[in-house]
């Protein structure tokens, strides 16, 4: 029981520390040329597995700090579950990093991203994480990061709707290369 009050502080402190860090490192909001794509991997997990509780959040956040670091905008592509879905806090974090300019492009193998409550996340559809990230890239290059909401714990409907209004672009393009890489598909099996 000790353990698991320790391992819950440590996971607060971990989670304030992610909140600092976002707080401090804003991207430019002018397209730059150095940009930072990172694909995050879900990780297998079993419901009540008190070992991995927090794990997620934690990789996303410290993932998004190191993109922020070394790059002047970053998106992230995460490859979660069935529905697109990653666990022990990684879907938390990952919608904190969409109101802090950080775009987010989810796959789902074998299956279908489920819609997020804000509309926030970009839908990869039938894209490998190498193609998410080139065409996430790219974007970014052209149209620059998302703004950032003056307080990603408690974002305005404002806020969310200029994300989402900038993220139009970026959900075009992936659409696009989605529907060209069925194409290819339903061509190679002519």
């Amino acid at each position: 029981m000790r353990v698991i009050r320790w391992v819950s502080r440590l996971l607060q402190l971990f989670g304030t520390i992610g909140s600092i860090i976002f707080s401090l490192t804003t991207p430019a909001q002018a397209a730059p040329a150095n940009v930072g794509v990172a694909v995050l991997q879900a990780a297998a997990w079993a419901p009540g597995d008190s070992t991995r509780e927090g794990a997620g959040e934690f990789e996303v956040l410290l993932r998004i700090a190191q993109l922020q670091r070394a790059h002047a905008a970053s998106g992230l592509v995460s490859v979660g579950d069935r529905h697109g879905m990653r666990p022990c806090g990684g879907e938390h974090a990952l919608s904190r990093a969409t109101l802090t300019g950080v775009p987010v492009v989810k796959l789902a193998p074998r299956g279908e991203v489920a819609a997020s409550p804000d509309g926030l996340f970009l839908d990869g559809g039938n894209l490998t994480a190498d193609q998410a990230v080139a065409v996430l890239r790219h974007c970014l290059i052209r149209h620059g990061a998302p703004p950032v909401a003056a307080d990603p714990a408690h974002s305005t409907r404002r806020e969310i709707a200029a994300i989402r209004a900038h993220l139009e672009p970026f959900q075009t393009a992936l659409r696009t290369a989605a529907l060209q890489n069925a194409d290819g598909l339903l061509a190679s099996i002519k």
